[in-house]
C-alpha cells in the first residue's frame, strides 16, 4: 500500500510492508487508522506545549545534521557536537508517536556517523529489510551510511507530521500524512507481534527448566536470534522495542552459557575441536555454574517477554 504526503511543498512517497504472518493484523490496523486520522491522534499521549517546543528544537538540530550530510567530514563534525546530548533531550519528551520517531531519527543518525567512520559501512543488504519503506530506501542508497541517514530522514519527517498536527494544522496534506503515519504505527505493532511470536517459539523450545534448555538445539536458537535481529532492526525506538531487545539479549546470553557448558559435559570429543579448549576451567567455573547462568538468563527473557506483551496491549488502546 502506498501513500503520497508531504509538507510545505516537499512531497514524498511513503511505502510500507510487513511480514506475511502479520499481514492480516496490519490490514486491520489500516482499516482503523486510515479512516480517522484525527480520532486516532486524540487517543494517544498528547504532547504539551513544552514538549512541542522541545520537539521543534530537536527537529531543527536534525535538519542541521541533514544539511551537513552532503559532505562526510561536515556531517561528522556536526554530529559530534550534538551527541550524546541529543539522547538526553529526546528522552525528556512525553511518551508517544512524536517521541518514538524523534528517538528513532536520533539513533539512526548516530549509527550513520559510526558507519561513516568505518568507511561508509559497505553496501547494505536489502534482503534483510522487513519494511517496504526501508527496502525502497535501501535500493536507492549508495552505502550503509547513506541508508541509515535516509531512514533517519524518514522518521524526522514523520515527527514533523506529528508536530504539525499537534500544532493544529488540519490541512488536507497534513491529515493525509497523519493517516499514513498512523498506518505505519500499525506496521510497528505487527512487527512487534512477530518478534513476540519468535521469542515465544524460542521459549517453548528452551523450556522452563534447566534440562529442557540444555536439550535445545543451539543452531535452531541461533537461527531464531538472527530472525529476531532482522525484526528488531525494523522497529522504531520505543519502549516495546527496548523490552523485546532485552528479551533477545537475555536469550543470547543464556545460549552463550549453554554453549560454554557443552564441552565440559561431552563424553566424546570431536577431533576437530582439539584446538578449541574448554573455557570453563580457565574461568574458574564448572558446567553446573554455566547451566545456572543459562537458566537465569532464560527466566530474565521470559520476564521481558511478559513486559513487552503488556506494553503492546497498552499501545493498542492508547495509540
Amino acid at each position: 500500500m502506498k501513500f503520497q504526503f508531504g509538507e510545505a511543498g516537499d512531497h514524498f512517497a511513503f511505502t510500507f510492508g510487513m511480514p506475511r504472518r502479520v499481514a492480516l493484523l496490519t490490514l486491520l490496523c489500516l482499516l482503523v487508522f486510515s479512516g480517522g486520522a484525527a480520532r486516532a491522534s486524540a487517543q494517544g499521549h498528547k504532547p504539551g506545549s513544552k514538549d512541542l517546543k522541545k520537539a521543534e528544537a530537536l527537529l531543527s538540530k536534525l535538519r542541521g545534521l541533514e544539511e551537513a550530510a552532503s559532505d562526510p567530514g561536515s556531517f561528522a563534525r556536526a554530529a559530534r557536537k550534538l551527541y550524546p546530548g541529543l539522547y538526553a533531550k529526546v528522552s525528556g519528551l512525553r511518551e508517544g508517536d512524536l517521541k518514538t520517531d524523534l528517538s528513532t531519527a536520533v539513533a539512526l543518525y548516530e549509527s550513520a556517523l559510526r558507519a561513516g567512520a568505518e568507511g561508509g559501512g559497505g553496501a547494505p543488504d536489502c534482503s534483510r529489510e522487513m519494511r517496504e519503506a526501508y527496502a525502497r530506501l535501501c535500493r536507492e542508497a549508495a552505502g550503509r551510511a547513506a541508508l541509515l541517514r535516509a531512514k533517519a530522514r524518514l522518521h524526522a519527517r514523520l515527527a514533523q507530521v506529528e508536530l504539525l498536527y499537534a500544532r493544529g494544522d488540519r490541512g488536507d496534506a497534513t491529515l493525509e500524512a497523519v493517516s499514513a503515519a498512523r498506518a505505519e504505527r500499525g506496521t510497528d505493532r505487527a512487527l512487534a507481534e512477530e518478534a513476540l511470536h519468535v521469542l515465544g517459539e524460542m521459549a517453548a523450545e528452551a523450556g522452563g527448566g534447566a534440562t529442557a534448555f540444555a536439550d535445545a538445539r543451539a543452531s535452531d536458537l541461533a537461527g531464531r536470534l538472527e530472525q529476531l535481529d532482522r525484526i528488531l532492526a525494523s522497529l522504531p525506538r520505543d519502549r516495546a522495542r527496548g523490552l523485546l531487545r532485552e528479551a533477545r539479549d537475555a536469550f543470547r546470553d543464556g545460549l552463550c552459557w549453554k554453549l560454554k557448558s557443552a564441552p565440559s559435559r561431552a563424553l566424546v570429543v570431536d577431533a576437530n575441536s582439539f584446538s578449541a579448549p574448554d573455557t570453563l576451567p580457565r574461568l574458574g567455573l564448572r558446567a553446573d555454574d554455566a547451566d545456572r547462568a543459562a537458566l537465569a538468563n532464560l527466566r530474565a527473557a521470559l520476564k521481558f517477554i511478559a513486559k513487552a506483551k503488556e506494553e503492546l496491549g497498552t499501545m493498542k488502546y492508547e495509540r
